[in-house]
């Protein structure tokens, strides 16, 4: 049985909290650790040098619960530790029901959403839930979506938390689930002060005029759709890293290795061959010191360890569709790296490298296709997938070939390197 960890930011006698730890409590080992008092808007705020009372509480659905006068922060640090001296270690944090919507800008202030992050900082897999009214009543919805959304957390590196953000509706009324960027700040609103009657100031929301499309969360929960955004916790920005990186390169090209998984072998014709050819690939790019872009979709597993040690100065982007672009971040990458072709190789060639590859194209970047560092199920699916890409305008080519020709330009002693990689 799972053990969970539930806290929230709205204090542990929430209405939210309460169906949540009971829906739980139906397949689940749960505990709670959860502030005393109401925490909104306290984001990753922390109890530093200031002594803390908890109280052991009794909750319906949950083998212990308890109140920590602190923030939410406070509770998952305090709830683990508790945890850990019993000998026992959560699968998952998850921390709601949040009474109101954490997007846009409140989802940098949110407890709710701070105290996922604060679980996935310590390894753990962290969902955040969130229903679109601070009166919210209609809870059924999320409560039945538990099971798939601990399989989707699960599918995920620990680093990054779901947040989920559903509109306060009776369950008939909803029109679905839509995987989708979280709003980035300042879209849908801002908060700011605003002078009362009395003289004093109070932060309020400022709700902002948006453009009308359906990109984010903010968009998709508004037209009646339960909204779910990865948010990572990483510090870093991996893209300004991979700029600064590329500042020393001595080519232009980027290397674009697809979801070049363990899942993904079962899926190929000739496994043994692909792994070959894309390890290949990846030594040589490397020696060259050239830039290299992986995609992993969510649901095959890890890259294969073969081409992980060829991987050291790589980037990597996770999906959850078949086309990487469905992640914000390819955006993010391709936005500040400084290149003008790409040369993509993995698999399945009909499949992810087909969207991927386009993606490239339609984007303007000159690219490239290693038609022999490609796998698929069967020739046909190969065959139809290079002819789709040569005809929109990617220019089909070989391993030796493109990498001969970087090669060009580097030193001898790395030509010669190359040299034997390719030809040993």
């Amino acid at each position: 049985m799972k053990k969970i960890l539930v806290v929230n930011d709205d204090g542990i006698q929430a209405v939210g909290m309460k169906s949540l730890v009971e829906a739980l409590g139906k397949f689940a080992e749960v505990y709670v650790a959860a502030p005393a008092e109401q925490q909104s808007g306290k984001s990753m705020a922390i109890t530093f040098m200031r002594e803390m009372h908890v109280e052991e509480r009794e909750l319906s659905g949950a083998v212990e619960a308890y109140a920590v006068e602190g923030t939410p922060a406070d509770c998952v640090k305090w709830g683990l530790g508790k945890l850990k001296s019993e000998g026992i270690k959560p699968d998952y944090v998850i921390s709601g029901i949040n009474m109101g919507h954490n997007l846009g800008a409140a989802a940098y202030y949110s407890g709710t959403i701070s105290a996922a992050k604060e679980g996935a900082l310590s390894g753990i897999r962290s969902i955040a839930l969130s229903v679109g009214d601070h009166g919210a009543k209609h809870f059924d919805y999320v409560l039945g979506m538990l099971p798939r959304l601990l399989e989707m957390s699960s599918e995920l590196s620990p680093s990054v938390i779901l947040s989920v953000n559903a509109p306060d509706l009776p369950a008939w009324e909803i029109k679905g689930v839509k995987i989708v960027p979280a709003a980035p700040f300042g879209y849908g609103e801002l908060f700011l002060f605003e002078r009362m009657e009395s003289g004093d100031h109070q932060m309020m929301p400022k709700y902002v005029e948006r453009d009308g499309l359906m990109r984010y969360d903010y968009d998709w929960m508004e037209q009646g759709y339960v909204a779910v955004s990865p948010i990572s916790t990483q510090l870093s920005d991996r893209a300004s890293l991979m700029k600064l990186k590329g500042l020393t390169m001595q080519s232009k090209c980027l290397t674009v290795i697809v979801d070049a998984q363990q899942g993904m072998l079962t899926r190929l014709k000739k496994p043994g061959r692909f792994s070959k050819r894309i390890i290949k690939l990846a030594h040589c790019v490397s020696r060259m010191s050239m830039p290299i872009l992986v995609t992993e979709s969510a649901d095959l597993g890890d890259t294969l360890p073969e081409l992980k040690k060829y991987l050291n100065e790589s980037e990597t982007v996770v999906h959850i569709q078949p086309d990487a672009w469905s992640s914000p971040e390819m955006d993010r990458f391709t936005g500040v790296i400084d290149v003008d072709s790409v040369m993509i190789a993995g698999a399945a060639s009909n499949v992810e490298l087909l969207q991927t590859a386009l993606g490239f194209n339609a984007k303007g970047f000159e690219t490239i296709i290693l038609e022999d560092c490609c796998g698929a199920a069967g020739k046909s699916d190969h065959r139809a997938a290079m002819k789709i890409l040569e005809e929109r305008g990617c220019r089909i080519s070989t391993l030796e070939t493109e990498v001969m020709r970087l090669a060009g330009g580097c030193s001898r002693q790395v030509l010669d390197a190359v040299k034997n990689i390719l030809f040993a």
